[in-house]
């Protein structure tokens, strides 16, 4: 829990592009979607809310959105939390989980060019 403190004043504090790089590269997305799927609500609201500040920048989103396997992890996730709160709502996550699916559906048309098969 005390990780999730210091990546929360981290990106809180200092909003740069090195500091979401090397999160990206800190392999923090796969600990943040496997907490999104299987955490209680506060793991959750951490997890979703870091991955809401990896989407909103573009670079970063290009990240996400350069392989099939990034990109349907993160659906995925959000998907199983969705599903979640049928049964146990929640409106800070839901307020939290509407932004990156935007920005995942908003880059989602650049994403099924890149992935269709050439003819």
């Amino acid at each position: 829990m005390s990780t999730y403190h210091g990546l929360i004043k981290l990106i809180t504090i200092v909003k740069t592009k090195e500091v979401i790089s090397f999160l990206l590269s800190s392999e923090v997305m796969p600990l943040c979607l496997h907490s999104m799927q299987n955490g209680r609500e506060f793991s959750r609201t951490v997890a979703t809310f870091i991955v809401e500040k990896i989407l909103l920048d573009d670079d970063d989103l290009a990240y996400v959105c350069a392989t099939p396997d990034r990109y349907y992890a993160v659906g995925r996730a959000l998907d199983v939390m969705l599903g979640d709160i049928e049964s146990q709502p929640s409106p800070r996550l839901l307020k939290l989980m509407i932004p990156c699916y935007s920005r995942l559906t908003r880059n989602s048309a650049l994403f099924n060019q890149r992935a269709a098969p050439p003819f």
